[in-house]
């Protein structure tokens, strides 16, 4: 199959059930595999407000308080918690 002979490392099991309830997932939704692609763009995006601002501030960026600060917030849509982490609501304004 196509995806188990190029998909890299041998990330992709070569067990048939997995392999099926993976291509009906994906074709059941539609929008799943971009919604990777988006959420990934976002998260960037709050990280490089977020060190901006702490930057700015005259301290020094560390990335695990970043990730500490987004994890105690938990489980919202990423423009919330960069509202909360950052202050800017151009993503919610809208």
């Amino acid at each position: 199959m196509v995806h188990m002979d190029w998909t890299p490392r041998g990330w992709m099991k070569t067990i048939m059930e997995l392999l099926i309830f993976e291509q009906h997932q994906y074709l059941r939704q539609p929008g799943f595999g971009t919604s990777y692609i988006t959420g990934k763009y976002l998260l960037e995006h709050t990280l490089a407000d977020y060190a901006r601002q702490a930057e700015q501030r005259g301290e020094a960026f560390q990335l695990k308080h970043f990730f500490d600060r987004l994890n105690a917030i938990d489980s919202i849509p990423i423009s919330l918690g960069r509202w909360e982490m950052t202050g800017l609501d151009d993503e919610i304004a809208r």
